[in-house]
């Protein structure tokens, strides 16, 4: 439920980078999802203070981190438009910040893992099979972030948290239909408040784009007419000479 709060750190970041202006409707899509994903996750977990505290704190994080990100993106002065480019610079730091949390959360558990996968427990091809799995792991991570990255680049941090929030609402959807979750009455009034306020943001992006395209249109098309009233111009100066060029050689 503390997860939902991360759009609204978004959302404030935005502003306070002049990333995203304060209108009316992008509080209301805010408002609709942030309160329609509480709803929709009410009462399917147990509250922990000390989870609530690292829960909040990530949130507040994420909309820092993707705001900045957004901002270095697209921003041509310092030429990281390009996915790729922004992982390479970013992901040392990253692996810099999470590897002494691995190592002392994860750090027992990782070695026996490895002790028994070069064991005679485990032979050749399940060591392959368990490095394959990881690679595999691996790989849909690297994908899944250069998708992110590349959305970014082209839309918002905005757009990116709300897609990811319809993701959250398919997984929990999923879980309810395959683990036969019990929805009560507050979570399905969650979730269509969650689909109404995504609806409802992808309409405001459709009129922002199609403003865009008939403004550009009308500026291209204002450009163009005095460069033809000057090409119609110089063809007239040019017919002009020519025809007294040729009464002169005429008489």
């Amino acid at each position: 439920m503390t997860k939902s709060t991360a759009i609204i750190f978004i959302l404030i970041f935005s502003i306070i980078f002049n990333l995203e202006k304060p209108r009316k409707s992008i509080v209301v899509v805010v408002i609709l999802i942030s309160v329609g994903l509480f709803l929709f996750t009410f009462e399917l977990t147990q509250f922990s203070l000390l989870g609530f505290s690292l829960v909040l704190s990530a949130s507040c994080l994420s909309g820092i981190r993707w705001t900045l990100a957004q901002l270095v993106m697209q921003r041509s002065s310092l030429g990281l438009p390009n996915p790729i480019d922004m992982i390479y610079y970013i992901q040392p730091w990253m692996i810099m910040a999470l590897f002494p949390l691995l190592c002392a959360v994860e750090g027992n558990h990782l070695i026996k893992i490895l002790k028994s996968l070069f064991s005679d427990k485990f032979g050749v091809g399940e060591c392959f099979r368990q490095f394959g799995l990881v690679f595999a792991g691996a790989l849909l991570a690297f994908a899944m972030e250069c998708s992110e990255y590349l959305l970014l680049s082209s839309t918002s941090s905005l757009t990116l948290s709300i897609s990811g929030i319809f993701k959250e609402i398919i997984t929990l959807t999923l879980a309810a239909l395959i683990n036969n979750d019990k929805l009560n009455p507050i979570n399905i009034t969650g979730l269509v408040m969650c689909l109404f306020g995504i609806i409802f943001h992808i309409s405001i992006k459709a009129q922002k784009e199609a403003r865009n395209q008939l403004r550009s249109q009308s500026t291209d098309s204002a450009e163009s007419s005095p460069a033809k009233k000057e090409d119609v111009l110089r063809s007239l100066l040019r017919n002009s000479r020519t025809i007294s060029e040729s009464s002169y050689t005429f008489e």
